[in-house]
């Protein structure tokens, strides 16, 4: 039986190494394409769960985010495109060598792939700290549409995530209190951090704050009131993560 363009594969994994001195790397990406460009993706694992360094997972997001977007143009990288960035990159973050696979569903093979070869042991943590809420926030805010950079310098000061708008940056804080931690000083602190810098670069922004959950500590539950009371005084909005999957977030694409 003849085997079709759809039914054959090639796939790569994306590797990527914290420290050049040593020879270690973890698997952080798998990338699916076909002969002739006809289908295939990629799947990135969440950054939160590659480093807890906020700046190495705004690398790494950036990196990633390039390679996927890729996948959404018309013209789909095929095994030639696939075959010159493995070679292409080569240092910290490199992709190896295409090697063929069976692909009776593009899409149940890139996840059968990422399963195998990207996906967090155990599914990764389900703890909702920063790094987790930063995930999903940076996620939503692309899906619609919005160019955002993650742990990325404006000026002097750091933001967890900087929307691009033609009309201005827009500045996000990401905070969680549904962590079993009991110290809340560096999240004030980091909240704290967030309204000077709007303020002295006179940018706009928003914080998206992840509540306290009932098993929370007494300690989280002050700390969220004391910091939400900031930016009410700042008249800086906020929001929950679930809130950004709506499309009424006073933002514009213009």
């Amino acid at each position: 039986m003849e085997v079709t363009a759809r039914e054959r594969g090639f796939f790569s994994v994306v590797r990527w190494r914290s420290d050049g001195t040593r020879d270690e790397a973890r698997n952080v990406a798998v990338v699916l394409v076909d002969a002739e460009g006809q289908f295939g993706g990629i799947r990135i694992a969440p950054p939160s769960a590659l480093s807890s360094d906020p700046r190495q997972q705004g690398f790494l997001d950036a990196i990633l985010h390039g390679l996927e977007a890729q996948f959404s143009d018309k013209q789909r990288p095929d095994l030639a495109r696939l075959r010159e960035i493995s070679d292409a990159l080569s240092q910290s973050l490199y992709v190896t060598a295409p090697k063929p696979t069976a692909v009776p569903d593009p899409e149940l093979t890139l996840q059968a792939l990422y399963r195998a070869y990207v996906a967090p042991i155990g599914g990764g943590s389900r703890v909702l700290t920063k790094g987790v809420v930063t995930d999903k926030v940076v996620s939503a805010l692309r899906k619609q549409g919005f160019r955002v950079r993650r742990s990325e310098y404006v000026g002097d000061f750091i933001f967890d995530a900087v929307v691009e708008r033609t009309e201005g940056l827009f500045s996000c804080d990401v905070l969680s209190f549904a962590t079993p931690k009991q110290d809340w000083v560096p999240t004030e602190r980091d909240a704290g951090h967030f309204l000077y810098g709007l303020g002295q670069l006179k940018l706009s922004g928003m914080a998206v704050i992840q509540p306290p959950t009932q098993e929370s500590r007494e300690e989280a539950r002050r700390s969220f009131q004391r910091v939400r009371h900031w930016f009410k005084d700042a008249g800086v909005p906020t929001r929950e993560p679930e809130e950004l999957a709506s499309s009424q977030l006073g933002l514009s694409l213009h």
